[in-house]
Order: C-alpha cells, then structure tokens, then sequence
C-alpha cells in the first residue's frame, strides 16, 4: 500500500507494526480439517523452497517497515512423511531471510505452523536449535479445533505430547472462530480448553471462506455471542484481551502490509482460492485487499465512529463474503457499547 494513499492517510496509526509474510511451502497434510481448503495430498513446492527466498528479501527490501512476521507453514511442515532433506532448506531459507534483513537493519520473527502430529520431533528440536544459535527469533504456533478436525486418537495423543515438548517454544495456540466451534464454545465444556487457557497463550481467529463456506461461515451474531461469551468466561483470550484492556488498538489484520506465497510460487494477499465473482460483494482482487478494505470502513461508518480507536476491525474477506448473515450494527460496536460501557474504561478482570 503506498503511503500517499487514501487507506494510508487514515489508518496509519492502526496499521500493525510488523509486515507479515505468509508463506505456504506446500500442501500436502496428515490431517483433514474441516475449515481447510488445500488439496492435501499434492506435493507441489516442496522441492522448490528455496525458490521462495528472493521473493522475499525483496519484499523486506522494499519495506518502510524493518519489523517482520514471517509464519512459515503446509500442508504440515513437520509431518513425518516429509523426508529429512527438507529440513535443512527450512533452515536455509529462514538463514537467508534473516541475514539479508539484518544486512538491512531490519529484524524478522520466524513462526513454524504447524498441527503438532509428528512423531520425529528429534528433527523440529535441530532445527530450532539450529536457527536459535544463529541468533534467530523462532518458535512454533498450532491450533487446536472444538470441531472441525476430527483425529484418531494417537494422533490427539502425539499433539499434546508435542505440545508439551515444545511448551516453551509455543507461540500460540489458535482456534478457527467457525460456526461449529463457536455452536461448541458456547454451549460444551472441554476440560482440554480450560487446561489450554491456563497453560498457552491464545488467539482466536478469523473464518476466511473456503470451499464448505456455507456450512462453516459464522454470522454477525454468531461472533458476537462468542466475544461476549470470551469476554465474560476467557478474558485473556486474544484478541478480546486486548480489547477489552487497550483503549487503543491497532487493527489485527496484515493485509495492507502482506506477502503471501503459495506453493506454486503465485503472490496473494488471503484468498487462495479460485472464487466465483458472486461469491464475494466487492469485486475479486487477489492482489490487493485495498477495495474490501475501504468498503468495509465506508459501510460501517468506521472513521467516525466512537469505537474506531478501540476496535482492532475484523477479517475483510469474510466481511466481503455475499451471503454473510449480517447484524442491524457493526457486532464489534455491540460488544463495546455491552462489555465496556465508556470507552474510556479499562477493564481488568482476571
């Protein structure tokens, strides 16, 4: 986003601090998550790592900012079908992204997605231990779903034993906020989340639409009742934590500031997906989120609202999304006006 433009001028004290680069190093899984689109038995990219260096470091080379987010992830990255080879490019390329930012006085934080289920946890341990001794900022970040992914249960038993592995190289635990899990979180109790939220640091994440969007899509209610129920039950969760214990927040989406590179080597921002133009109200950029951006903030009358400071926004595509069940206002204005009351509050709850 160039920094003379319309977005630019009025968001710049919400943009995130850091870039993000997102970069899927191919899909092939040993899971089958219900809110995932991949194909995950193509292998494609990964024999072609090392291809994605160049497009980074030109992007941080091109960067105003000198902070980067750098989340590296399938597929599974660590599935234990993968051969070892690959290891060591996953070292090569977090190397060669580190050192051309330091060479530039910018700094890069490496994120490992990854679900946990590997059994060869001797080869994440190198090569952690590899990156940190090259004065590398690294750790791993997974997820944890009520509903949408169903596992055997070795596979549920290897995800908390490597959980606990790598508890102190745990970034965070996220959850998809679909409609099934927040149906779940609403109205289940699991001891496994309550052992979670003492133990991790959590986010809970946007839905972006994927092939079973009609199934999965939550709607402006939805989300509303489930920050409600965070915010009175979870508090620490992020990102209602910071919502509720920051008069001033900055918006929790990157995309204004994104490289995302798919397998195949094609440059995105969040839609992987070929979509149909009715599927969405603005039309289909894949290279910019800047239209849905401003069409979100021109609809909910955004930048004059009393919030606007507060509120961290939400995910644009999903707001984009044509057949999203919508509430009369803007949920993130609800929830204010019931949660914090004066906005100039900060609540405190443990």
């Amino acid at each position: 986003m160039s920094e003379n433009s319309f977005l630019y001028h009025v968001l710049k004290d919400k943009l995130p601090i850091s870039s993000e680069i997102e970069l899927h190093l191919f899909d092939f899984c040993n899971l089958r998550c219900t809110f995932c689109g991949q194909d995950h038995e193509s292998k494609e990219g990964m024999e072609e790592i090392r291809n994605k260096i160049l497009p980074v470091q030109e992007f941080i080379s091109k960067n105003t900012i000198d902070s980067h987010i750098v989340n590296i992830m399938g597929g599974e990255i660590f599935n234990d079908e993968v051969p070892d080879h690959l290891f060591k490019d996953y070292e090569n390329l977090a190397t060669s992204i580190h050192e051309h930012a330091q060479s530039l006085g910018h700094q890069c934080t490496f994120n490992w997605v990854t679900n946990l289920v590997f059994k060869k946890s001797h080869r994440v341990e190198n090569l952690l231990t590899a990156l940190k001794s090259k004065g590398i900022s690294t750790n791993l970040s997974t997820s944890y779903d009520f509903s949408g992914r169903k596992t055997s249960l070795w596979k549920e038993d290897l995800f908390k034993e490597n959980l606990e592995k790598f508890k102190t190289n745990i970034y965070t635990v996220g959850f998809v906020m679909t409609k099934p899990t927040i149906q779940f979180l609403l109205n289940q109790n699991d001891p496994y989340f309550e052992y979670l939220y003492g133990q991790f640091p959590i986010y809970f994440d946007f839905y972006v639409p994927e092939k079973t969007a009609r199934f999965l899509m939550p709607s402006d209610q939805d989300m509303l009742d489930a920050y409600l129920f965070l915010a009175k039950r979870y508090p620490k969760v992020s990102p209602v934590k910071e919502l509720l214990t920051r008069r001033e927040n900055r918006m929790t989406c990157y995309s204004l500031n994104k490289l995302t590179l798919l397998p195949s080597g094609k440059e995105v921002k969040c839609r992987y997906l070929k979509y149909e133009t009715h599927e969405f109200n603005n039309p289909i950029d894949y290279s910019s989120n800047e239209n849905i951006v401003t069409a979100h903030l021109e609809e909910n009358g955004c930048l004059s609202c009393e919030w606007f400071e507060r509120c961290s926004f939400r995910c644009f595509v999903q707001a984009d999304w044509s057949t999203r069940v919508k509430t009369p206002d803007c949920f993130f204005k609800t929830f204010f006006a019931e949660v914090i009351g004066d906005k100039n509050e900060v609540q405190t709850w443990n």
